[in-house]
């Protein structure tokens, strides 16, 4: 790569760097566009928070969650009912009572947890850094898909040139060739 292309390439890099403190700078001032980073933030802590819950929560311990409150459950009904014989109507009720209050448990419990949102402070922060940093990240890879079309054109044209001066010499060779048998 030549000297003038990676001066220039960092020099563009230097310069992405203001324009994105100067992103920072207009999410707090701008009423749209900090209402856009109040928006974009809170969604990517609500993707990161979920994706993080999920990933943490093992199904093993989410069953032995509903199974100790089951017990919890079947606990307090017993304590709340006599310890008198039940008759089979009575016993019918407190089964189908357990059986909703395992529905209720096993839904509470794979339910996705409630993600608290984020302060504004936090939200325009956190969204005007995004922004800042993906955009620094797109001026870095535009640098680097340019040096890469650069360089497989440059050996590209290379190619050709090695391939016209094969050509070259194949016609000299023919021509040569020629030259002696109308010698002979």
């Amino acid at each position: 790569m030549s000297l003038t292309l990676k001066l220039g390439s960092l020099a563009i890099r230097t310069l992405a760097k203001p324009l994105g403190n100067y992103i920072k700078r207009n999410a707090r001032e701008h009423e749209r566009f900090r209402k856009f980073c109040i928006t974009f933030a809170q969604g990517l802590h609500r993707i990161d928070m979920r994706l993080r819950l999920g990933l943490l929560q093992d199904p093993a311990v989410i069953e032995k969650q509903i199974a100790r409150e089951l017990a919890d459950a079947e606990a307090r009904l017993k304590a709340a009912s006599v310890p008198t014989v039940k008759t089979e109507a009575q016993t019918k009720w407190t089964e189908e009572r357990l059986q909703k209050e395992k529905k209720k448990i096993e839904e509470h419990a794979r339910r996705p947890p409630r993600v608290r949102p984020l302060s504004e402070a936090k939200a325009i922060e956190t969204g005007a850094n995004f922004i800042s940093e993906g955009f620094l990240f797109c001026v870095g890879m535009s640098v680097i898909v340019f040096e890469y079309w650069r360089s497989r054109r440059k050996e590209g044209n290379r190619r050709d040139e090695v391939q016209e001066r094969l050509d070259e010499l194949a016609a000299d060779e023919a021509e040569l060739k020629e030259r002696l048998a109308t010698m002979q």
